[in-house]
């Protein structure tokens, strides 16, 4: 008859050695995706500055002018909420299988699926960066600015 002792040992150093199977793979992946977002949205801030920046030159007193700058405060509040998150992330990472408590009645208690969640917010936050993308291409069609500009915006909504 095997002892609990063993069993827990054993189930321990398979989760351990899984760990450290994917362990690589998750990293592969979020930075990936973490790059991917940042530096989207990094591009799309630099476009609408530097729209800014010629309104406010051209044109200060168009109404298109506050148009801008409203969209800029946007993509600048989205940066924000995507650095937040990768920081809130790299503070309280999901807890490893492996520090779960030793006990194995511990061990049978069921547990959210936590990878929905994190879904809902990758989705939200691809939604609002097409948004602003297409609020942007929008503005360079109502400024009459030229259609290259266009193409660089629609570039970022392919990454």
């Amino acid at each position: 008859m095997m002892s609990w002792k063993r069993v827990k040992d054993g189930y321990v150093d398979g989760v351990d050695a899984g760990e450290d199977a994917s362990l690589q793979a998750g990293f592969d992946l979020g930075f990936r995706e973490g790059a991917t977002q940042t530096v989207a949205v990094g591009r799309l801030k630099g476009i609408v500055s530097a729209i800014w920046c010629w309104c406010q030159t051209q044109h200060p007193e168009s109404p298109l002018a506050a148009s801008v700058t409203h969209l800029l405060q946007q993509v600048s509040q989205h940066e924000d909420t995507i650095m937040e998150g990768i920081k809130n992330t790299l503070e309280n990472p999901p807890p490893s299988v492996s520090a779960v408590s030793e006990s194995m009645e511990d061990l049978e208690v069921e547990q959210a699926n936590p990878g929905c969640e994190g879904e809902d917010v990758k989705n939200r936050l691809l939604e609002t960066l097409k948004y602003l993308l297409q609020r942007c291409m929008d503005l360079v069609s109502e400024l009459g600015l030229p259609e290259e500009l266009v193409s660089h915006i629609q570039e970022l909504n392919n990454m």
